[in-house]
């Protein structure tokens, strides 16, 4: 009998989770050993690189893979049609960043950039190799194979530049280990759906794809300037020096949320999709995922800002010590956008595409002149602009969501209660703890990084323990069974004899 759709959906969710845990550690232990290696411009020029290649790379699918995911009825001929439709506009991308090279890199005032950019536009070619392959296993609901695909990628992408650095590349390092990673990606994705493609290209399947597409595909875009907004103007208005700062401190914040919550809305879009028509249904999922969300991303975000100073030094070098400040405000604006992304999924399994795509764009117009006000301060203005204008996305994406799906917003603020008493404990006690040993060892000592992670651990499960919320005691409870189940499942954990079933002896 086929497991419904529920079951399914935790099953990615554990996957997911095992996954992105193996993976964090990975990506903060090669993160930290490039920046002890390269140097601030170097992620710097990686960063105005990728503002132009995550630029065209929207145009990868054109919104149609979400389509392949979200259709109740798909054939073959969509797979085929949407393949080579991506093929072919990604060869033109390709072919255009190598004669723009000269051009961008003369607009962002830096020769150094014209030879990475002619290499990274080989990076749209492998994206669209690998478009339709993923959809495949997003709609088909195969989470495990999805993720070890992508942990493959992530684990490859994240080392090869270490090599390459210690070897002096600089910042060629980091360009080769993108492409590198989309490569191990498009291997290992044909690997699990043994699927590749024919040579046909149906009209009827391209128009069938192409009225949602299309939203989609402006939605993109407006995400992508969302995104990027701020790398441009730094890039554009100060430096190369100070985008590597805040690039660092940007990543750090962000990290969790991109490796985390964009990967389970990958889950869940599946996984709404196919409930689309009970609005209680998908309450229900949204107000579940929201308390997923606030375990992780309250007690992270908080860590993270009594930790920055302490963190970056420590880790990365005195020479990082500008990103410290950015980092502690963007850990206020990472709550804000961690909330606002749990809503995309549901909002395209519900065709509410072209609503969303208004409400971003009116958001990216107030992200856009928050950060032109602000950068008359440096980054830390930046940062500042971007906090502000996040409160104003999740603003729009929670009114959206309960116009139209008459979600109560009580709920959704009472699913994140238990999470947000926690959080409050945990500032106290980090804050008075902090004051009370200053005179003893400073802020900025590896001390003081070991004692606010080890304390944070303790205030949370203090805490739990001591005051017990239901809410989060279910879904702890339910998790770690769960993520328990799954990992009996990997080749390397279930040998590990804690997590092997019981043997009965005679």
């Amino acid at each position: 009998m086929e497991e419904n759709v529920g079951a399914k959906a935790k099953k990615g969710i554990a996957w997911t989770a095992i996954y992105n845990f193996f993976e964090y550690i990975f990506r903060i232990v090669s993160g930290i050993i490039l920046a002890r290696i390269l140097f601030p411009e170097d992620f710097g020029l990686m960063g105005i690189a990728m503002i132009a290649v995550q630029f065209a790379r929207r145009i990868t699918s054109f919104g149609f893979n979400m389509v392949l995911v979200q259709r109740k009825e798909i054939h073959r001929e969509h797979y085929d049609t949407v393949f080579f439709t991506n093929l072919i506009l990604m060869g033109l991308l390709t072919t255009s960043f190598i004669l723009l090279a000269d051009y961008l890199a003369e607009f962002f005032n830096n020769d150094k950039l014209k030879p990475i950019f002619v290499v990274v536009g080989f990076d749209f070619v492998l994206r669209a190799l690998n478009s339709v392959p993923t959809a495949i296993l997003t709609r088909e609901m195969k989470f495990k194979e999805s993720g070890m695909a992508g942990a493959i990628e992530e684990f490859v992408a994240m080392f090869s530049p270490v090599f390459l650095a210690m070897a002096g590349f600089g910042v060629w390092s980091l360009v080769m280990g993108s492409l590198l990673g989309s490569i191990a990606h498009i291997m290992s994705v044909y690997y699990y759906t043994r699927w590749y493609p024919k040579f046909q290209f149906r009209i009827w399947a391209f128009k069938e794809v192409f009225s949602f597409g299309l939203w989609v595909f402006v939605n993109n875009y407006i995400s992508y300037f969302i995104k990027k907004v701020d790398y441009f103007f730094i890039a554009k208005l100060l430096n190369a020096t100070q985008l590597g700062y805040y690039e660092r401190a940007f990543k750090l914040m962000t990290f969790p949320r991109n490796k985390i919550f964009k990967k389970i809305n990958g889950v869940m879009f599946s996984a709404y999709s196919r409930v689309q028509e009970s609005d209680k249904k998908l309450i229900k999922g949204i107000l579940r995922v929201t308390t997923y969300a606030s375990i992780v991303t309250y007690p992270l975000m908080i860590w993270m800002f009594f930790a920055a100073p302490s963190f970056i030094t420590v880790l990365y070098g005195p020479k990082w010590e500008l990103t410290i400040v950015p980092l502690k405000i963007m850990c206020i604006s990472g709550i804000f956008q961690t909330f606002s992304i749990i809503f995309t999924p549901l909002l395209y399994a519900k065709g509410l595409v072209g609503h969303q795509t208004r409400r971003q764009f009116f958001y990216l117009l107030i992200l856009s002149g928050m950060i032109l006000l602000g950068i008359r301060w440096g980054i830390n203005g930046v940062a500042w602009g971007v906090t502000m204008a996040s409160f104003i996305q999740l603003a729009l994406m929670v009114h959206l969501t309960v116009r139209k799906i008459s979600m109560p917003l009580i709920k959704f603020l009472k699913a994140q209660q238990s999470t947000v008493i926690y959080g409050l404990i945990q500032i106290g006690l980090l804050q008075a703890f902090q004051f009370f040993v200053s005179p003893i060892f400073d802020i900025k000592s590896w001390q003081m990084l070991i004692s606010v992670s080890i304390l944070s651990v303790v205030i949370i499960v203090g805490a739990h323990l001591t005051i017990r919320f239901k809410d989060l005691d279910d879904i702890f409870t339910e998790l770690f069974h769960e993520i328990k189940k799954y990992a009996r499942k990997m080749p390397i954990i279930k040998q590990m004899a804690f997590l092997s079933p019981k043997v009965k002896l005679d």
